[in-house]
């Protein structure tokens, strides 16, 4: 297993994601607050995005034609032509928007059917049998319209896409001329992390190169199983646009793995929230384990909750009850709420239910 870095073609699948940040800043922004995305250069990126959209707002109508608000990239239309028209061995995005200006009627249409039967029957390497169907849906677009209707997109992004097959060659020059109007903005944003994504990308096949696929566990916690990266040699793209996330693409000879500068961040953080969620359920189930304070828990749940109530049912003194309860404060088993201007103790149902399902999971309990 080899990884080799492809730091233009890194460049070009920027390019083409550039556009689709408008519909980003949004979805990151409601987890801007969410213990699940403290990475310290998370809010670098929620910066990133907010600028790249307020330069990008004069284009937005022509970037919902071709770009999806709902997050399903695979659907977008540069994402169902890239399946096909892979941006591997381009030494520019200028060379590759040519050659997309290259391509007939029946080369779109071709593409995006395919790209859509591999999709939707989750194909990962390439088929000429699902060429050969994808070229006969080529000829029939009211078969391929048949097929865009059931697709899990909203009814505007059918509606583009149906617009697109019916005068493919117009609208993909529509598109090229789109991404030249943003490609100086484009430039701007990238030769702000150009140099760092080079370095990084040159960094990571060297480690994986040395480490193989033990490295590959290793850099992301073992989140990522070397399984999904079989390929005798695997091309590495970095992504700036795409700081948090992963894409790969494991069809044919033009396999790549398209890597967001962040991830390793990104994956560190995953551990630690996942050993502290842990550490946590271990808490609680420690504290649920002592007797007392489980029979504390009970009474609190029927609604006793004065502590020399407690104390009087359970024979102990008040100082110790308040000892245990102090203890059940701190694991989140408990916590102190308001109800009719009286300040009293309640179960934590909501944090409880997170920890058993957490704890099924854990212990991988079938689903009825």
């Amino acid at each position: 297993m080899k990884f080799k870095f492809y730091p233009i073609e890194s460049r070009i699948y920027d390019f083409l994601e550039f556009p689709g940040i408008v519909f980003l800043r949004e979805r990151y922004e409601e987890s801007k607050e969410d213990d699940d995305h403290k990475v310290p250069c998370f809010t670098d990126y929620l910066d990133f995005l907010n600028r790249a959209e307020i330069r990008l707002q004069p284009y937005i109508k022509e970037i919902e034609l071709f770009y999806m608000k709902n997050f399903l990239e695979e659907y977008d239309f540069i994402g169902l032509i890239t399946k096909v028209n892979r941006i591997i061995g381009y030494k520019s995005e200028n060379q590759y928007l040519d050659m997309l200006l290259s391509l007939n009627e029946r080369e779109i249409n071709r593409s995006i059917a395919y790209s859509i039967i591999t999709y939707n029957e989750n194909i990962q390497e390439y088929s000429e049998e699902i060429m050969s169907r994808a070229d006969a849906l080529s000829l029939n677009k009211d078969e391929l319209i048949a097929i865009i209707k059931d697709l899990p997109i909203d009814a505007s992004s059918k509606w583009n896409l149906f617009l697109i097959i019916e005068e493919p060659v117009k609208y993909m020059r529509m598109y090229v001329e789109l991404m030249l109007k943003i490609q100086p903005i484009f430039t701007e944003f990238y030769e702000l992390y150009e140099e760092e994504v080079n370095k990084y990308g040159q960094y990571l096949v060297d480690f994986l190169n040395k480490n193989g696929s033990k490295g590959l566990e290793e850099i992301t916690y073992s989140i990522l199983d070397s399984t999904i990266i079989n390929n005798e040699e695997n091309r590495i793209l970095i992504s700036s646009v795409m700081q948090f996330a992963i894409s790969i693409s494991g069809e044919g000879r033009y396999n790549y793995i398209a890597w967001g500068l962040r991830m390793e961040e990104a994956f560190k953080r995953i551990k630690e929230i996942n050993e502290n969620k842990i550490s946590e359920r271990l808490k609680i189930f420690k504290n649920l384990g002592d007797r007392t304070r489980y029979e504390v828990v009970r009474l609190i749940a029927s609604g006793v909750t004065s502590t020399k109530e407690i104390a009087k049912a359970l024979g102990v003194t008040s100082a110790t009850i308040s000892y245990h309860i102090n203890n059940l404060l701190q694991s989140k088993i408990i916590k102190i709420d308001r109800t009719e201007n009286r300040y009293g103790y309640v179960v934590d149902h909501k944090l409880l239910e997170e920890i058993i399902s957490g704890l099924k999971e854990d212990l991988k309990t079938p689903q009825k």
